[in-house]
Order: C-alpha cells, then sequence, then structure tokens
C-alpha cells in the first residue's frame, strides 16, 4: 500500500515505538515515514516546528500513560496550536488502558479521531490509512 501518510508515535516505550514503527513498515512499505519520540515535550516542539513551515497528511499515535506529561496534557498543549497545524494531523490515541474513562475521555475529545488498543496491528493500519489517505485526496 502506498501512502503519502506520514506517523508520528508518541509513547514513552522505546519497544513500544520501534514495534509499532515495523509493523507500520511491514504494513505500509518500508518508505513509510515514521517519527518517534520517547518524550512527549519532543513531539510537540517537532509538530510545531515542522508542520507550521510544510504541509503533511500525518496520523498520530499517543500513548496516555507516560511519566512527563501524559497524553491528555500533550493534548491540552496540541490544541493551543494554529487551525493550520492541527488539520494535518489525524490523533489516535493509542493505549493499553482498559479504563472505560480513558475510551470515553477520547471520544468526548474533538481532536481525537479514535482510541486504539496496542499493539497496532495489520487490519487497523490498512483501515486508518485507508480512511487518512481517502480524505487527504478529495
Amino acid at each position: 500500500m502506498r501512502t503519502d501518510l506520514k506517523f508520528i508515535l508518541v509513547d514513552d516505550d522505546d519497544f513500544t515505538n520501534l514495534l509499532h514503527d515495523m509493523i507500520l513498515k511491514d504494513t505500509l512499505g518500508e518508505e513509510a515515514d515514521v517519527e518517534a519520540f520517547t518524550e512527549p515535550e519532543k513531539g510537540l516542539e517537532f509538530i510545531q516546528e515542522k508542520y507550521a513551515a510544510e504541509f503533511a497528511n500525518t496520523i498520530l499515535f499517543l500513548d496516555i500513560n507516560m511519566p512527563q506529561i501524559n497524553g491528555w496534557e500533550f493534548l491540552e498543549r496540541y490544541e493551543k496550536f494554529s487551525e493550520v497545524i492541527k488539520a494535518q494531523i489525524n490523533i489516535y490515541i493509542l493505549s493499553s488502558s482498559l479504563d472505560w474513562r480513558d475510551k470515553d475521555k477520547a471520544a468526548a475529545n474533538k481532536t481525537v479521531n479514535g482510541f486504539i488498543s496496542k499493539p497496532l496491528d495489520f487490519e487497523i493500519i490498512t483501515e486508518i490509512a485507508g480512511k487518512a489517505f481517502h480524505h487527504s485526496v478529495l
């Protein structure tokens, strides 16, 4: 599957980011553009710097439970970004949380496109990439 999508992984666990990077590339091809961050602040800096200067149709997978700032705090900071930046990124919570309150909170957040249980798999990636790619060509 060839797409012009970019992917951002924000998860404090290196192994999880490596695993998801491999799954994305196995599903979409080695040329899949994946940026991974174990420090949420670095992910926010990257988004603010890169996406203010150029357009990129991007899917961001965000963990909830992280030590520095959690996923909800990340979203609060992200929501202050310009509409130009936010229009380029589709955010999905990617978490091992089984807490129904997290799922409800994600569903109520207008910035979040969905809640996915870890780990990513072929079907989920194909579905999300298909939606994002279809949306970007309309």
